[in-house]
């Protein structure tokens, strides 16, 4: 799914409410209304939005009553800086049949193992918890990182170009390789324009061309710099 439209479903509070709901144990319909304090109509609208976007998914029990849970692991990531704005989603695969068995020949542990067993399990938790927040803790630095770096590209940016246009040019192939057309529509720039300058840079070293899919790519230069 695209995951800005995901993002938008999220966007209302209601919904947002329902899945962390969900994320504590499968509810009924009558469930979720009442903790919400909200009617089962616009509960079951708002439900049938998130099982579309295949968050969540209706199962029936015994007495033919429909519940819903989680369907699938994913993690949603929304990054904003002053260089950049990124919605990503990644599917993170999980098979629930496939768990890890005991450690007594695949048998459920009883009595003591059983305790130590889920002490175990407990470890393993926290320790999970731990190295999750050691990888945020990276994820912010390496953000203030790039934020920096970019920073002084800009500087630099500012000494080596020669006109507005290459301003712009060197800016956006910093943030990703990409096509002539591409660079003409993010610019509102003739495509003669652009592509004057972009000869003119990749003859001054800064910049160099690639064929991907029988397309045309910019890109910054992964080597040293020949000046003129």
């Amino acid at each position: 799914m695209d995951p800005t439209k995901l993002l938008d479903i999220l966007g209302n509070e209601n919904r947002r409410k329902i899945i962390q709901l969900l994320a504590n144990r499968p509810c009924y319909v009558s469930e979720i209304s009442s903790r919400l304090g909200v009617g089962p109509k616009a509960i079951i609208s708002h439900l049938g939005l998130l099982e579309q976007a295949g968050l969540i998914e209706c199962s029936v029990d015994e007495q033919r009553r429909k519940y819903f849970n989680i369907a699938n692991n994913m993690r949603l990531e929304v990054s904003v800086s002053p260089y950049a704005y990124t919605v990503t989603l990644h599917d993170v695969p999980f098979d629930r049949d496939n768990k890890e068995e005991g450690p007594v020949g695949g048998e459920t542990p009883q009595g003591e193992e059983q305790s130590a067993f889920f002490l175990k399990l407990s470890s393993r938790l926290k320790e999970l918890k731990k190295r999750q927040e050691e990888l945020a803790q990276m994820q912010q630095q390496l953000q203030a990182e790039y934020t920096e770096a970019m920073d002084r590209c800009l500087d630099s940016i500012e000494e080596i170009a020669r006109n507005p246009v290459e301003c712009e040019l060197l800016f956006e192939l910093l943030k990703d390789e990409t096509t002539l057309a591409t660079l003409c529509y993010n610019l509102r720039l003739h495509p003669s324009i652009v592509n004057a300058n972009l000869i003119d840079l990749t003859k001054r070293g800064f910049i160099e061309y690639g064929i991907k899919n029988n397309q045309y790519y910019w890109k910054i230069r992964e080597t040293g710099v020949e000046n003129e």
